[in-house]
């Protein structure tokens, strides 16, 4: 049975990686049933394959974290009628809608907690977070600007404004950790999560691999798709760890962004695979 989300559109912003993104919306719609449903892209094929109870929303190209915090905080306002906005991403969606609160629209913001951030200032994450209309107003605020990632923007750098001169609340920890994980200590029962790196504590390895034959080549060069590798490897999934070790050193190494501390991460796990490969350094 799917659990009724009240006065709550349902929001996705890609222009990347649509086909995953449609994947977030669907899985969502499986367990959730919201007023609206808006999925803002500038791929055009995507039309046709569109459940109907999704709208898309035609927007010009999105191609940077700079261009999608500008969005999220200065451009989304006028699309949305409802109290609250959900916000997903292709890696970060709801997995168990039977453990949404009520509790969780007593405040203007929540996401998963951050694990680098201090008490009292540790829940931001965006990208699968639910957010006020009251926010979204609050936010165009000229004195709040873009200048780093929007979570960022919201949760930190213009937290103290928002609540000063708007009466914005932000969810506590305790909430936030039903609420949705992240890169803290994963609740598998939470309303959501996000990050690619916790795909491999949700799905085995054919839905994994299905999901990561759709990230174009290129796209998995990045800490967190080595994050993911170190994942596979902790679980004790070795031939999946090893498959996509190769995968991240050829896509990184052909960037030029195996370098730094991201070369020496890799060379850890590198030499963790060892016992079982001998083709990875």
């Amino acid at each position: 049975m799917r659990t009724d989300i009240p006065a709550t559109t349902l929001v996705c912003v890609d222009c990347q990686y649509p086909q995953l993104a449609l994947r977030a919306l669907r899985l969502t719609l499986e367990q959730c049933r919201f007023p609206a449903v808006k999925f803002f892209t500038d791929a055009a094929g995507v039309a046709s394959q569109l459940d109907p109870r999704i709208e898309r929303v035609p927007i010009p190209r999105i191609a940077s974290v700079e261009a999608y915090s500008r969005f999220m905080i200065k451009e989304l306002l006028p699309h949305v009628a409802t109290d609250f906005v959900q916000v997903v991403q292709w890696d970060g969606y709801v997995i168990n809608g039977g453990a949404w609160s009520a509790e969780f629209q007593d405040y203007d913001y929540i996401g998963a907690r951050w694990w680098f951030r201090e008490a009292g200032r540790d829940v931001g994450n965006g990208g699968f977070s639910l957010r006020s209309r009251r926010l979204l107003e609050a936010l165009q605020d000229p004195a709040i600007v873009v200048d780093r990632a929007e979570d960022l923007v919201i949760c930190d750098a213009s937290r103290d404004l928002l609540a000063a001169r708007y009466g914005i609340r932000i969810a506590p920890a305790s909430l936030a950790r039903r609420y949705a994980f992240e890169g803290d200590h994963p609740n598998l029962q939470a309303f959501g999560f996000h990050r690619l790196f916790n795909f491999p504590l949700l799905y085995d390895e054919a839905v994994l691999a299905d999901v990561l034959a759709q990230v174009p080549a290129g796209g998995f060069r990045s800490g967190e798709a080595l994050s993911t590798v170190r994942r596979l490897w902790d679980l004790g999934r070795i031939e999946e760890a090893r498959r996509y070790a190769k995968r991240f050193r050829s896509e990184a190494e052909g960037a030029a962004s195996l370098v730094g501390e991201l070369r020496a991460e890799f060379e850890e796990i590198a030499a963790a695979l060892a016992a079982a490969s001998t083709d990875l350094r």
